[in-house]
């Protein structure tokens, strides 16, 4: 693979990549040159130039944008070249995945979270004095929860009895399928998929070299989501497990788990983890005294959002820009090396030990009853599942939950309730994908059906605690639920969170698509002119109805869902939030 060389070259050669270390992998791979400087000019963290003695990252998305990252950013800057001079970088990146420590950075690839001028500045100098920076860990955090979650059926120490009793017992893989059926699980990277129906597809489908691999996506680039950071330190078994029982099922014989560079602490527990599985028959070859066989690895990623999307992410994989492909024909047939291809998140296969534990029977009883908006509903929801939530809360982090908890039970049960006691100002249930919504949804713009069925006559809005965490109750209703949650606070500026949600979709676009490309540079203009008091009131009318416009475009003609997303921060908040937008013409037009 050439994206695993030119990690270990970069690494060798101090952080860069010279032409003859490009021509070197080029004649190893007997690919052409040109294929070699392709990756490395796609793909953020390779350099063709020595990187300055410091590289400070801080990131600029949700929760540390909400908590100054922005300013720290331009102090820092400030301060370092006065200082320092060229010897320190200083720059903003996309999110980091430590949202609960916001704001957060890296210093020369190490974590400094919570970070403040003064602890920036001291990692700063200890590196040029050739000392050692006081640094963070995740492990810090992720330390507390081994063997904590119900998910952990071992307690902390991955046993990996599923696997044996399956090889072991005879191996009934549609007993194994019925199981995932019966418990309802769904995939929990965001789609929300039915996870038995993918195994069996990919069990079903016949490649043409007779090859199937499995490949978990643990790229957590959406910000204001980090659960998969936290479950691969504190217990990687299962995920591992969850692939293994994959592998078996569906007739692979490789995997991998792709994890983002930014987790090297994830990076080397998930390696340590294959070791062992590997020692104690669990994987490798022969599993458990059987035929059977499964090669698990892992795949550092060399950056970027767009990898988190499946189809870039293969593409990755096959030492290509991470471009998506146009689909059909779905990776379940054709995924990697063309060949049938498994691909779920790290949660979706971290509960199949759980499940498989007793059929399903249990996490299928896990799911919340029927709460506010869903009261004409007979029927219990399924499964637990891990939320991050961070923002103006008093313990932002990773919490296991039933599947169906309301937001409102979320922040007061687990998170000890709102910081400082402030009412919210806004949330966002999906990351930046599903825009923001205010703290009283207005009915008319839920969806009619559901409105009819479940909401008494006469409510106009709808208290947006009382939403249920549940993807299908979510989809009923007309808004997104993902894994990252991010609450806003009453004092934060709206219109300035929903324009920083927006840059993070242009910034990150990988330009495949012209519409998306384009779209998304226009809409984030277009808010950033709103924030800068340069809309007036007879402007704004014809505002929404263009961005309306725009997003239709964009999600009629993008391949992948970034571009079909990339609207919803600023056009949630033209919807949601008209007397913001008129507040923020009205200070131009009366010159405040």
């Amino acid at each position: 693979m050439i994206i695993p060389a030119l990690h270990e070259r970069q690494e060798k050669r101090g952080g860069y990549l010279t032409r003859a270390d490009m021509k070197a992998i080029a004649e190893e791979a007997g690919v052409p040159l040109h294929r070699i400087n392709a990756v490395v000019t796609f793909f953020p963290h390779f350099k063709e130039e020595p990187p300055p003695k410091v590289e400070v990252h801080i990131c600029r998305d949700m929760s540390c944008h909400l908590n100054g990252s922005t300013a720290l950013r331009g102090e820092l800057e400030a301060w370092a070249g006065k200082q320092h001079g060229k010897e320190v970088e200083v720059c903003g990146v996309s999110c980091l995945g430590r949202c609960d420590r916001a704001p957060a950075a890296m210093v020369n690839e190490q974590l400094v979270a919570s970070g403040t001028e003064d602890s920036l500045q001291s990692a700063i100098n200890a590196i040029l004095d050739g000392g050692t920076p006081k640094l963070n860990t995740d492990w810090e955090l992720a330390e507390a929860k081994v063997g904590k979650w119900d998910m952990d059926i071992y307690g902390g120490n991955g046993r990996y009895d599923m696997v044996r009793d399956y090889v072991t017992g005879g191996g009934d893989p549609d007993r194994v399928i019925a199981a995932l059926e019966h418990a309802g699980l769904l995939g929990m990277g965001g789609a929300g998929g039915r996870a038995y129906l993918k195994w069996g597809d990919v069990m079903r489908a016949s490649g043409t070299s007779g090859e199937k691999f499995i490949v978990c996506n643990a790229d957590e680039s959406e910000p204001g989501t980090f659960k998969d950071r936290e479950i691969l330190l504190a217990a990687p078994h299962l995920t591992i497990e969850g692939m293994i029982m994959a592998a078996l099922v569906v007739g692979a014989t490789r995997g991998w788990i792709y994890v983002r560079h930014e987790y090297p602490e994830q990076i080397a527990k998930c390696r340590e983890e294959i070791e062992r599985a590997n020692r104690i028959g669990a994987c490798g070859s022969n599993i458990f005294g059987s035929s059977r066989s499964f090669q698990l690895d892992v795949f550092p990623s060399p950056g970027g959002y767009i990898c988190g999307e499946q189809t870039a992410l293969i593409e990755a994989m096959e030492d290509k820009r991470a471009e998506p492909r146009n689909r059909p024909p779905e990776l379940m047939t054709n995924g990697l090396y063309d060949q049938p291809t498994l691909l779920s998140n790290v949660e979706t296969f971290a509960w199949v030990p759980a499940i498989l534990r007793d059929g399903g029977e249990w996490f299928a009883s896990q799911g919340e009853k029927v709460g506010p908006l869903t009261a004409g509903s007979r029927e219990r929801m399924k499964g637990k599942r891990l939320f991050s939530i961070s923002g103006d809360v008093r313990r932002p982090g990773v919490y296991e939950v039933p599947t169906g908890i309301t937001l409102g039970e979320l922040i007061d049960g687990h998170c000890e309730g709102m910081k400082d006691d402030k009412a919210i100002a806004a949330v966002a249930l999906s990351g930046p994908s599903g825009g923001l919504l205010p703290a009283k949804v207005p009915v008319s713009t839920l969806s009619r059906r559901f409105v009819e069925a479940n909401v008494p006559e006469g409510v106009t809005e709808i208290d947006v605690r009382d939403f249920p965490l549940d993807i299908n109750v979510s989809r009923a209703v007309g808004y997104m639920v993902g894994a990252g949650i991010v609450i806003y606070g009453e004092g934060c500026n709206v219109l300035a969170e929903a324009v920083a949600n927006s840059r993070f979709y242009r910034n990150e676009s990988c330009g495949k698509c012209v519409p998306c490309r384009i779209g998304s540079q226009k809409i984030t203009e277009l808010g950033e002119r709103l924030l800068a008091g340069e809309v007036d009131l007879d402007e704004l009318a014809s505002l929404e109805p263009v961005v309306m416009q725009l997003s239709g475009v964009m999600q009629a003609t993008s391949i992948c869902g970034l571009g079909q997303v990339a609207s919803n921060p600023v056009q949630s908040f033209l919807k949601y939030f008209p007397e913001l937008a008129r507040a923020a013409c009205l200070s131009k037009t009366t010159g405040a």
